[in-house]
């Protein structure tokens, strides 16, 4: 009988097992045809190395599959400590986005029939705004570099004088408050317990008149001096008229900074903006720890190393079927020692099923 090699190389072509195994010869004892398996013929050597042969293909090929996946798991691995401390933070910010969402839902329900601000006024103000700014800004540029000032000088205290212009008329939006603090005024104990949450804006008991007034006094005072600055720059340059034109025009200029901050002035809906905001801010510091490379870099490892395990166990499972095949096909090209088949009452192939490593049926 010719001895069967075992199989070493997990690598081998099926071809070259089949032709392996067509050369497995069992010495004929007698001819016969169309005979059982006899009985007296238990589990021949050859099914036996053909099984331990099959059960060496299951453990060589996931010790191939762990080879192969060994530096995707030493990659997930490096990135574990890492990883874990992003999720950390990612389920700290989910639970903030959460948080803002509700808030500003909750605001949003509450508040908003509470808003004066037209669509668009905010947008308005932020445009024009600047308009004002540097359109003083022109004005005295002009008359001091005609004056003969140095040009980067002259722009700098140009630049400085148009935004005190510009901002003295920022006390328009808190006149508009106080208005709007009046109009929302309520007793504490009307309020739901939704509006509890924001009872300052229904209080109305401090509106810091007194403060406000100050302020307005200030902005006044800014006024009155940049329209006789401008004045007496612009009538030593090209007369008194020029000087009361320019004069004001930058007085002009901080008036419409007040009527454009009044307009645009809504506390409630400038409440909801901030809410609305702080949502998209914990959603982009979210989104941004979710795109993390120490997180994807791991899972991708991790996926990696799993699907490459998996399919080396598969391979591993249909080498052994495959050599179970073969030890089936020796016994098949020698019927002359082990018959054609199995009698009836063993159609499940007790005889030739694969057997345990203790080598018993």
């Amino acid at each position: 009988m010719t001895a069967v090699k075992p199989f070493r190389d997990t690598t081998a072509p099926q071809d070259a097992w089949t032709q392996e195994a067509d050369a497995v010869s069992l010495p004929r004892l007698d001819e016969v045809g169309g005979h059982v398996r006899p009985s007296g013929v238990g589990v021949t050597y050859a099914e036996q190395e053909y099984h331990a042969l099959a059960d060496e293909q299951e453990l060589t090929w996931p010790a191939e599959g762990e080879r192969a996946a060994r530096p995707f798991q030493e990659r997930a691995r490096g990135l574990e400590r890492v990883a874990a401390g992003t999720e950390f933070l990612l389920s700290e910010q989910e639970q903030e986005v959460r948080q803002a969402r509700a808030d500003y839902q909750h605001a949003a329900w509450v508040l908003t029939p509470y808003t004066r601000r037209e669509p668009g006024a905010k947008l308005r103000y932020w445009i024009c705004w600047p308009v004002l700014w540097f359109g003083d800004t022109a004005g005295v540029w002009s008359a001091a570099v005609v004056s003969g000032d140095v040009p980067s000088i002259a722009f700098g205290q140009s630049l400085a004088s148009g935004l005190a212009a510009a901002c003295a008329g920022l006390v328009g939006a808190e006149l508009k408050y106080i208005r709007m603090a009046k109009i929302r005024q309520r007793d504490p104990e009307s309020l739901t317990d939704d509006e509890a949450r924001y009872v300052r804006l229904f209080s109305g008991a401090d509106n810091g008149g007194g403060i406000v007034k100050l302020i307005g006094l200030f902005s006044l005072v800014v006024v009155a001096l940049l329209v006789v600055g401008i004045f007496c720059l612009r009538a030593s340059i090209e007369g008194s008229a020029s000087g009361i034109t320019f004069g004001l025009l930058a007085a002009a200029t901080a008036i419409g900074s007040g009527l454009l901050g009044y307009s645009a002035a809504d506390e409630v809906a400038d409440l909801l903006a901030a809410t609305a905001k702080r949502v998209q801010k914990a959603e982009r510091r979210y989104l941004k720890l979710a795109k993390s490379s120490a997180i994807r870099g791991r899972t991708q490892a991790e996926a990696a190393e799993r699907s490459i395990r998996d399919e080396y166990q598969l391979r591993g499972q249909a080498a052994g079927k495959r050599v179970e095949s073969l030890s089936w096909r020796v016994q098949r090209r020698n019927p002359q020692v082990l018959g054609h088949g199995f009698p009836n009452r063993e159609q499940g192939g007790v005889i030739g099923r694969r057997t345990r490593r203790g080598g018993d049926a």
